[in-house]
């Protein structure tokens, strides 16, 4: 979750965080063959997570792909957040990282910036060429709400859109598609209760999430069943609208 919905969090995560997570993984473990790798001595992996939030995300990939460290980058980190999301695998930083890496992750960070073609350029100079790079997105300007506002967002994607970010900035696409179908509906009715209303109603972050095991549990496994079908669809290149948008790519030579 991003750093300002960490403050005040109940510390149970939200069904939405956990499944984008679990598919951000099968992701990785598609477009990185060699990662599933029973071997008891797995290949390394080495990923950027670029505006990684609490580094939780990072966490659930490390615990997913045998070999994967990750070095997460976020220039908001204060110190005691550095300490506290370090492990084996894990290396927070502030810092413009300096090394090389196999992956970058751009999950959910470039509709912050007023710049998202700068942004995907930093992230590209520390990736290998080859290296593929994995990104996610809200998806569809219409939707643009007060919890956008609330998450600081600057806009809202199409998929040609995202396409012609990753394409400019020399990426050769391998998949992309929408995913959590589901929720557009439930977020196109929020919008419009908004604007009738006409003034934002309090917009729940991912941190408030009070959902007790068994419903979060239930929410989380059917976001799951959803999403094997969101990769069904894009391995045949059907392009099915969900809330978010994903593509993966890698750096040409």
């Amino acid at each position: 979750m991003d750093l300002s919905e960490r403050r005040g969090s109940t510390g149970r995560r939200h069904p939405w965080e956990q499944a984008r997570a679990a598919f951000v993984v099968d992701l990785l473990r598609t477009h990185l063959p060699s990662s599933s790798s029973s071997s008891s001595n797995p290949p390394t992996t080495r990923i950027l997570d670029i505006g990684s939030g609490d580094a939780w995300v990072a966490n659930q990939v490390v615990k997913g792909l045998p070999g994967a460290s990750v070095t997460c980058w976020d220039i908001h980190y204060t110190d005691a957040e550095l300490r506290e999301f370090a492990s084996a695998d894990i290396t927070p930083t502030r810092e413009a990282p300096t090394e090389t890496f196999d992956v970058a992750m751009l999950l959910d960070v470039l509709e912050h910036v007023d710049d998202d073609g700068a942004l995907l350029r930093s992230a590209l100079q520390r990736l290998k060429p080859g290296g593929l790079v994995v990104v996610t997105v809200p998806a569809w300007p219409r939707l643009f709400s007060a919890h956008d506002h609330a998450l600081a967002h600057v806009r809202r994607y199409t998929p040609a859109a995202c396409d012609e970010v990753l394409r400019r900035g020399g990426l050769r696409l391998l998949a992309t598609g929408g995913f959590f179908h589901g929720l557009l509906v439930p977020r196109a009715a929020s919008l419009v209760v908004e604007r009738l209303r006409g003034k934002p109603h309090d917009v729940p972050t991912l941190g408030t999430w009070g959902g007790g095991a068994a419903i979060t549990a239930g929410i989380t496994a059917a976001l799951r069943a959803e999403q094997r079908a969101s990769l069904w669809a894009a391995r045949r290149g059907w392009q099915v609208p969900g809330l978010s948008y994903f593509a993966c790519g890698v750096l040409e030579a």
